[in-house]
């Protein structure tokens, strides 16, 4: 099964922008949020000293959004140029680049890294270096918590007439790369019974 390339990937949100944006659940992924802001706070105490990358930003609605009220400091990521600049409308408190995971890099670290609903769309070849990736700006202490599905392989399904890519590895693979990657686990679970195993899973650097 070959991947959708990033590029493509980008003009296919671009094209669905406008009914994702009305059609997004204004509740799904909140309580995970504020779960990571709360590990967030447990750690480093006052939000506005932290800055949070947010993987897969979308429209910034609700998640972007929930992160940046806690004060943080928000830096929303996104392959589609046309999700950013809703984004831009809609948490205008929060600072947005449009970029591909596999490829961007930064030189400073995050206390956390929040990616809902957007690894899964990584090359399964990619999935393990761009996890490792991520925790590398994690800070000591960070927070990482990512979305995946409920078993290893990829597969292809349609969203609001467009056609996406999705993988991911085995629950034992990514809790295998963070603990090597010195990171501890204190979230690892399916989020919805009727999901076909989405899973949530959130880690602490050491």
């Amino acid at each position: 099964m070959d991947p959708i390339t990033p590029d493509e990937i980008g003009r296919r949100y671009n094209e669905i922008a406008h009914i994702f944006e009305q059609k997004r659940s204004l509740t799904i992924g909140v309580d995970y949020a504020d779960k990571f802001l709360r590990l967030l706070v447990s750690h480093f105490k006052r939000p506005e000293s932290c800055t949070v990358l947010d993987i897969g930003c979308g429209t910034g609605i609700p998640l972007t959004r929930r992160l940046a009220s806690s004060g943080a400091r928000v830096v929303g990521l996104d392959i589609s140029s046309t999700m950013i600049e809703k984004a831009r409308e809609n948490v205008p408190n929060a600072d947005f680049m449009i970029g591909d995971i596999v490829t961007t890099r930064f030189d400073i670290k995050f206390e956390g890294v929040f990616a809902w609903d957007s690894l899964f769309h990584l090359p399964l070849a990619r999935q393990e270096e761009v996890i490792r990736k991520i925790v590398g700006w994690l800070d000591t202490d960070g927070v990482f918590l990512f979305t995946a599905g409920g078993d290893y392989g990829e597969l292809v399904s349609e969203m609001f007439g467009k056609t996406f890519y999705y993988s991911s590895l085995s629950a034992e693979q990514y809790e295998s790369i963070l603990a090597e990657e010195n990171c501890r686990v204190i979230i690892h679970e399916i989020d919805d019974p009727g999901s076909a195993g989405h899973r949530v899973i959130c880690c602490r650097k050491n």
